[in-house]
């Protein structure tokens, strides 16, 4: 019952993800913001969560946030490019900002579509991130590793 690189990965994000929420907490205000959004747009529906992907290990979940961060970065370019086509002046550096936003897009949109066969995730969606399942370790020498473990397999002869 040694850490392994593995585990500590997902001890990793179990704790990232205790502390985002510890350090998130909904204020009042936020709910009273909330409930006054929906007074003023009686037409909006309560949303659920639909599960679209399983991310089967610590791996896959880093992969996962990667290819998210990638696309975000892209997305920001494309944006900055936007904003600097809106700013120039001249002809020609127009035509060069629209043909590098076009190739910009071009690569968001197939990457977006690789994501969404891969993941079910698609940029023009907002998703929370739940973690289903998560291991607790705690550090021990050799001498409480093998206590633990003889404690461990009595209990199970008990069973």
């Amino acid at each position: 019952m040694c850490l392994g690189r593995k585990s500590m990965g997902v001890l990793g994000l179990f704790m990232a993800v205790l502390f985002l929420c510890a350090c998130n907490p909904v204020s009042a205000e936020k709910k009273k913001e909330e409930a006054k959004t929906k007074v003023e747009n009686p037409q909006q529906v309560e949303q659920k969560l639909v599960k679209v992907s399983t991310l089967d290990s610590v791996e896959a979940n880093k992969e996962f946030q990667k290819n998210v961060q990638v696309m975000q970065l892209q997305r920001q370019r494309v944006i900055q490019l936007q904003n600097q086509l809106k700013q120039t002046q001249t002809k020609e550096l127009k035509m060069s900002l629209q043909k590098e936003i076009e190739v910009a897009m071009k690569k968001l949109n197939e990457d977006n579509k690789k994501m969404i066969e891969t993941y079910g995730f698609s940029l023009n969606r907002n998703y929370v991130l739940v973690v289903e399942k998560a291991h607790v370790y705690m550090a021990v020498s050799d001498e409480e590793n093998k206590k633990i473990v003889a404690e461990h397999k009595q209990s199970k002869k008990k069973k």
